[in-house]
């Protein structure tokens, strides 16, 4: 994965090299700085900048410094080059929208596009607006000729963010795919396009399973503020329950944010859940944590459940049963309904979606019955 990172700092690189951004023996930042600028490690910085050395753009070595070659000097890619933007919330190394931007930036390459990386940002910064419409400010500057993005969640004014994202691409002409969520709450028209799990089917299938493994009081647990993707599993999760015999209370779903191990123990000893169907594996994996050290069996005393099958990814002790997201479907489905809005910008919205698959881990069985299920 951090091969495909670097890639993607390289082509932001290259983009600002055959530009003019950079040109002549300008000096590129040191490592340090670069690695701050890109919110990644050194050694990835060092393969980015390796493979610009390699095909020409700059010069030096290491300890020297690294300084942009000479157009007359350097064998330049032409100026047809599509770059291609992203933006998406920093929710750790391994988190699904980085595992989607890292296979996103693969498919754009072999595709003749460059994905160029704006920069990280927390969704939970104070600064976020700011941080994030100076990435945005940046790429309409760039020209960038369209832009992926991951609507930001966990945030109190995550929606009135994500429209003057979107709408400031918008108003300079630059087409945007929405990846996993909408920019508004379900069931809200969606105004562009969109490409996502089906939340919806992978909450009720979750749901069933868990149904089946005889839970009767089942529990909806997501953290405040969480991405509009979140309501739409909960609505696939109310579904599959009244179907199996299961009437969802008001309190079927509940906002606790997932380090909260004081809320937790509250939650555990008045609702007494048989299992807990987390919000994503991120949550999953806190929460599994913290019933542990309350002294909670899993799956014994209670099951747990997620989404994005990270558990394995993430070198989790324990692998959690989840909806896991078919990666290469999304980036392929992704960079296609770009091309095509690239090229008419005033066709249909679109809106594709796409089945996930229940991957079954020790969280709600025993280890020799985990393993992947279709529809069970």
């Amino acid at each position: 994965m951090a091969g495909i990172k670097s890639r993607v700092i390289c082509n932001d690189l290259l983009r600002r090299i055959t530009s003019g951004d950079l040109s002549g023996v300008l000096m590129l930042p040191a490592e340090i700085k670069l690695a701050e600028t890109y919110a990644c490690s050194r050694p990835t910085i060092r393969k980015a900048l390796s493979e610009l050395r390699e095909a020409g753009y700059i010069t030096g070595s290491k300890g020297s410094g690294s300084y942009v070659t000479g157009p007359a000097q350097v064998p330049r890619k032409d100026n047809t080059e599509t770059f291609l933007g992203i933006i998406f919330p920093n929710m750790g190394p391994e988190y699904f929208f980085d595992l989607l931007c890292n296979n996103l930036a693969r498919r754009a390459s072999e595709n003749g596009y460059s994905l160029v990386f704006g920069g990280y940002v927390s969704p939970k910064s104070e600064m976020l607006k700011s941080d994030i419409m100076q990435i945005c400010d940046r790429y309409i500057a760039q020209k960038i000729k369209g832009i992926f993005f991951a609507p930001f969640g966990y945030h109190s004014k995550s929606d009135q963010i994500n429209k003057e994202i979107i709408y400031s691409f918008s108003g300079a002409g630059i087409p945007v795919v929405l990846l996993d969520s909408n920019i508004e709450r379900y069931p809200l028209p969606n105004n562009f396009d969109l490409v996502s799990l089906n939340h919806i089917q992978a909450g009720y299938v979750i749901t069933e399973h868990l149904i089946k493994r005889n839970a009767k009081r089942l529990f909806f647990l997501a953290p405040p503020n969480s991405h509009h993707s979140v309501r739409m599993r909960l609505v696939g999760c109310r579904a599959a329950m009244t179907d199996g015999g299961i009437m969802p209370g008001e309190d079927t779903f509940v906002e606790m944010e997932r380090d909260d191990i004081g809320a937790l123990s509250r939650f555990i000893d008045e609702k007494k859940p048989e299992a807990i169907l987390c919000s994503n594996d991120m949550t999953a994996m806190s929460i599994m944590q913290s019933l542990e050290k309350l002294g909670r069996g899993i799956p014994g005393d209670i099951m747990i459940a997620g989404f994005d099958n990270l558990s394995k990814v993430m070198l989790f002790s324990r692998s959690i049963t989840s909806i896991e997201q078919p990666i290469d479907d999304i980036s392929r489905a992704a960079l296609a309904l770009m091309v095509e809005r690239m090229a008419a910008q005033d066709k249909p919205v679109s809106h594709v979606s796409f089945s996930g698959t229940l991957v079954v881990g020790e969280s709600t069985a025993a280890p020799l019955e985990a393993g992947i299920i279709n529809g069970e």
